[in-house]
């Protein structure tokens, strides 16, 4: 329980920095910024579907071809899409009252043409200890559209990757190891057991052009 406690943080803290490396703007090819009507969130005006379209046709020609297979959204754009018109115009067209037309990620997946769908769901507490929390999704409200290649190599286009370091003892392909001690030291400090988790990695843009950012994709 210890073990999956401190791994949990980890990863909160691995999706910080993803967040801060890939969902901020002048990372990418192109920075597109929504205000308005044309943000996500407005169900009247806005038209997502040909927003990520166009994104992707931009990322393709300023690559020399590559066209985005993965989509990264934060909860909050996730939760707009399931509810916009036009994204329920594509589903619901066979809905029955026993055959809801359910809006799940691979759907949303086929609806923008990409092989892979991801939501950040991570919730970060920003207050010190001993404050009443005050929790956001760490995602917030951008979408990143990417080329990411399914295996990395030297020869391979991609967006972005994490470099992690393996030359830790036990380290695992996400450069991170556990490790736990007992011993008499320990037991005089009345601890029984100590467990510590280390993580080696870095986030890196390595293809600007790959990537396509919406910032503030939904108000």
């Amino acid at each position: 329980a210890g073990a999956e406690t401190l791994a949990m943080r980890l990863m909160i803290h691995r999706e910080e920095q993803f967040a801060s490396n890939f969902f901020v703007a002048s990372q990418w090819g192109t920075d597109n910024t929504l205000s308005g009507n044309d943000q996500w969130s407005d169900y009247t005006n806005s038209d997502p579907i040909d927003a990520v379209t166009l994104a992707r046709r931009t990322v393709q020609l300023n690559s020399g071809g590559f066209k985005p297979n993965t989509m990264v959204v934060g909860k909050e754009v996730r939760d707009k899409l399931i509810n916009h018109p036009d994204v329920l115009a594509r589903l619901n067209g066979g809905a029955t009252v026993t055959n809801t037309a359910l809006v799940t990620d691979a759907k949303l997946a086929e609806i923008f043409e990409v092989e892979n769908f991801y939501v950040m769901e991570a919730v970060k507490n920003s207050s010190v200890e001993g404050v009443a929390e005050s929790n956001a999704f760490i995602g917030g409200k951008n979408a990143l559209l990417a080329h990411t290649p399914n295996n990395a190599g030297l020869m391979s286009p991609a967006a972005g990757l994490t470099f992690a370091w393996n030359n830790l003892e036990g380290v695992n392909n996400l450069g991170i190891t556990v490790e736990s001690f007992s011993d008499d030291a320990l037991k005089r400090q009345q601890i029984a057991e100590m467990i510590q988790v280390k993580m080696s990695y870095d986030m890196k843009v390595v293809g600007a052009d790959l990537g396509y950012l919406f910032a503030a994709a939904v108000a």
